[in-house]
């Protein structure tokens, strides 16, 4: 059995392990919103033209309902009004480290520092990057050095929704927290079951009927 994990899996073992056990049992889908992210951001730096990229998310997703449009049309004005967003040689780049079973896809990969960009279907916070962003782009790293045998120092994060792009340089305490959350999505895809962490997401959690329906204990699900 394959015991190597996906860089989002173990973002989502930081977040909660219960909620990474759930995701590895039922699988998710990328959201719509995320695509319609995904298409602006390889726009960028170019001609951000609404109805090519609409005609474009619409071939790679024909049941995509016609109601993200006005999403789209949102995403636009904020990265029109950035232009912050740098040029990229490659898209969707599959990236693995054997030294340490991880695995994922990049979104876009530059020339220099920063090394590459995660596009991101979220509103940006006030500064900086989320925890969990910091935690994804230290997991490229590790692939892309591995894989280029060069120091790869810094990624981007571009919250497309405020046409926002950031860097980002994990700290220690982020890459403490990245190893605890490999070593916990591990011992679950092994097959231990998760306990409950001390302070889970659960208000903010799309996971929280699925982990704690009505009428039902948790232990019921195991």
């Amino acid at each position: 059995m394959n015991q190597d994990i996906s860089i989002s899996s173990v973002v989502t073992a930081s977040v909660c392990p219960l909620r990474y056990y759930l995701d590895q049992r039922d699988g998710r889908s990328p959201s719509s919103k995320y695509e319609v992210c995904k298409q602006v951001s390889y726009h960028t730096g170019d001609r951000l033209d609404g109805e090519e990229i609409w005609n474009e998310l619409r071939a790679i997703s024909p049941d995509m309902d016609k109601s993200h449009r006005a999403y789209l049309d949102s995403c636009l004005q904020n990265c029109r009004r950035s232009g912050t967003f740098r040029d990229f040689s490659e898209t969707d780049l599959a990236v693995r480290s054997r030294r340490y079973g991880i695995f994922g896809v990049v979104d876009k990969i530059h020339d220099g520092e920063p090394a590459f960009s995660i596009i991101r279907a979220v509103s940006a916070p006030v500064a900086g990057v989320y925890s969990g962003d910091r935690l994804r782009v230290f997991g490229y790293m590790l692939c892309l050095q591995e894989m280029t045998g060069r120091e790869i120092a810094s990624g981007c994060v571009e919250y497309i929704p405020d046409g926002i792009c950031r860097t980002c340089i994990p700290q220690p305490i982020d890459k403490r927290r990245f190893f605890r959350a490999l070593d916990e999505a591990r011992k679950i895809k092994k097959g231990e079951i998760p306990r409950k962490p001390v302070s889970p997401p659960c208000e903010s959690c799309p996971d929280a009927d699925r982990c704690t329906p009505k009428g039902k204990r948790l232990s019921d699900l195991f």
